[in-house]
């Protein structure tokens, strides 16, 4: 039997040290990238679609509707410039006269209602081409009214001269408004009074007097006879005096 000689024995070895040293385990021979690192680089179709879903949806962050189509409260809380031009009034397309003018069935035509009409408020305006005054009433009556032109003006029952600024004056008699003595109105306006004096408008100054047995009696001292026009609003009820600003 022929057995192998010594130096092929020791090849044979040097072989199998070189095949072993070859076949090394993963962790020595390399050094794989991080999962994180190869996820980061090439994202996949479905990750970029969760990026996408988990995206807030500004309407359901939004506050409820209901509050945020309010408008805003500077819009609507705006008053008109003039809270007595409604019901269609026109003052600046209106026939003014100087002759005199009342209203239908003036002096007996006027109602009380269930509250007797009483004076609470004059206000005034100045507008393009007239002056407005604005003379309005409690209750729920409707009073009769003449306006016309007077060379001199006088106190209820006693007939005393009253004295009115202006050459002229602008005499208004209102019958209806009235109130019993024993339950005087807290918020009349007193009588024999001067109002809205100095103003620089059209007129110069009204006195009021009245009621007296339920008539009553505005007087608007004036620089010349202006035109004028008159007219009663409801709800609340107002006398609505115009007179022309313009010569």
């Amino acid at each position: 039997m022929r057995h192998p000689h010594r130096s092929q024995i020791t090849a044979l070895g040097a072989a199998m040290l070189l095949l072993l040293a070859s076949c090394g385990s993963p962790e020595e021979g390399q050094d794989p990238a991080p999962a994180e690192d190869a996820a980061s680089e090439q994202p996949t179709e479905d990750t970029e679609g969760a990026q996408d879903s988990e995206e807030p949806d500004p309407a359901s962050e939004s506050e409820d509707p209901g509050e945020s189509e309010q408008p805003d409260e500077s819009e609507t809380s705006a008053a008109p410039e003039d809270e007595d031009q409604d019901q269609g009034d026109d003052a600046a397309s209106a026939d003014f006269s100087t002759d005199a003018q009342e209203s239908d069935g003036f002096p007996g035509e006027f109602t009380r209602g269930e509250e007797p009409n009483h004076l609470v408020e004059i206000r005034s305006g100045v507008h393009e081409g007239y002056d407005r005054v604005v003379f309005e009433y409690s209750g729920d009556g409707t009073p009769s009214w003449r306006g016309e032109y007077t060379d001199a003006a006088a106190e209820l029952g006693r007939g005393e001269p009253i004295e009115v600024a202006g050459e002229h004056i602008l005499e208004i008699n209102v019958n209806g408004p009235s109130w019993a003595p024993e339950d005087e109105p807290e918020d009349e306006l007193p009588a024999q009074e001067y109002y809205e004096r100095d103003r620089g408008g059209a007129f110069e100054e009204i006195f009021i007097q009245g009621p007296f047995e339920a008539h009553s009696q505005y007087l608007i001292g004036l620089d010349q006879e202006r035109p004028f026009q008159m007219q009663l609003l409801e709800e609340p009820t107002r006398l609505v005096v115009d007179i022309a600003n313009e010569e």
